[in-house]
């Protein structure tokens, strides 16, 4: 279970993971994904350890195609969220990613395409919900460039 990073904490500035807000349209509507955990009691984004030698970037797309089956394409680099994990300190570099095809993901996990209020509502985690919030609005401006 993961819990916030208590204020003051001394934690790294460099990504232990990363993870991805993707999105996609249908029918004139944008719809963002989020997966069951790998114990299946929580809502989350995409996300997962950055493997020796990988950019933030790799690790983020490859997570995404791993746990969700989906390809997608990186419009923008989001903020470092940090938490703790059982004692551990993570810290997660999220991208806004665009879906680009899907396909059948390597692990089972349950896929959820959801507007932004019930994808907030849904998702167990404060870091994940305000990833999220900071995609949406990280979407916008690129929209508006």
């Amino acid at each position: 279970m993961t819990k916030p990073q208590s204020e003051g904490a001394q934690i790294s500035e460099r990504p232990t993971h990363a993870g991805a807000v993707t999105f996609r349209r249908r029918d004139n509507r944008t719809l963002y994904l989020i997966v069951s955990s790998s114990s299946n009691d929580d809502w989350v984004l995409p996300k997962g350890h950055i493997e020796l030698g990988e950019t933030p970037e790799a690790a983020a797309l490859r997570e995404l195609k791993e746990e969700a089956g989906v390809k997608g394409e990186i419009l923008d680099r989001l903020s470092l969220e940090r938490f703790k994990k059982t004692d551990k300190e993570v810290v997660v570099q999220y991208f806004l990613v665009r879906e680009l095809s899907s396909t059948e993901a390597g692990e089972k996990r349950s896929l959820r395409w959801e507007d932004e209020d019930v994808a907030v509502r849904l998702l167990t985690f404060e870091e994940a919900r305000k990833a999220l919030r900071e995609g949406v609005a990280a979407l916008r401006r690129v929209e508006n460039r």
